[in-house]
């Protein structure tokens, strides 16, 4: 290194040492929120629209997407559990979403009986 690069860093390295600790928590601060997986608006609809659905309780939904069109559907539900509930929300969420009934999969919510 040059001297004037040496006295650059003696100088003001602790700013260089700052801006350096402040990118790497943004990338680390934006790698973990992109880890997470955000409700779609479509699922948050689809999860009140289940919800008020009789026997149904809290409702939970996953869609997934191939590109903008919906290839599968996962739901969990506190009344999962009753066969015709279960039946109710598959086919509310096949008609909503225009799936066939196997690519929607109907799970009881943990810790529900």
């Amino acid at each position: 290194m040059t001297q004037k690069l040496k006295d650059y860093l003696r100088r003001d390295g602790w700013l260089v040492a700052a801006l350096a600790l402040v990118v790497a928590l943004c990338l680390m601060l934006g790698s973990a929120e992109s880890g997470k997986a955000a409700q779609t608006s479509d699922e948050a609809r689809l999860s009140r629209v289940l919800s008020a659905m009789a026997g149904a309780g809290k409702v939970d939904v996953a869609v997934y997407y191939d590109g903008t069109v919906p290839c599968g559907a996962v739901v969990v539900a506190d009344g999962a559990g009753d066969a015709a509930v279960r039946i109710r929300l598959s086919g509310a969420v096949t008609t909503l979403l225009g799936l066939d009934a196997s690519r929607v999969a109907v799970y009881e919510r943990e810790g529900e009986h």
